[in-house]
């Protein structure tokens, strides 16, 4: 009895240990980035703000009320480059927008740096918020 349960709990493990996926940073990157993209395209400006690095609250609720001014009409990655492998990318993105009180609208190059927190797994944008004007 004791053998055959042993013999099942390792053949359960074996197969919990298949399924583990180890992921690749970079692959994280585009899956981070398409959910950063996604909420500044669609002003959730809340989900965004999760993505920064080294802001305190005060610095985030600050641009987030300042982004609430503008709707973003197109987001579009222009280039992409390693910085430091599975450390640090930079990507810049051409964002259109327009304020919503003169509606002319207006495109910035955002020039975004990203880094990989090894600790938490996850991406971080150290540049902030777009500027927005």
């Amino acid at each position: 009895m004791k053998r055959s349960m042993m013999m099942v709990l390792l053949i359960g493990m074996l197969g919990a240990c298949s399924t583990l996926k180890i992921k690749d940073p970079m692959e994280e990157f585009y899956e981070a980035n398409k959910v950063y993209s996604r909420a500044i395209r669609w002003s959730e400006y809340v989900v965004a703000a999760t993505f920064l690095k080294d802001e305190t609250e005060a610095e985030k609720t600050s641009q987030i009320d300042h982004l609430s001014n503008f709707q973003i009409t197109e987001y579009e990655p222009r280039t992409i480059s390693v910085v430091e492998e599975d450390i640090r990318v930079r990507q810049v993105v051409k964002i259109s927008y327009f304020r919503k009180d003169n509606l002319v609208v207006k495109s910035i190059a955002d020039d975004q740096l990203w880094e990989y927190d090894p600790g938490k797994n996850i991406w971080l944008i150290v540049t902030g918020l777009p500027q927005l004007k």
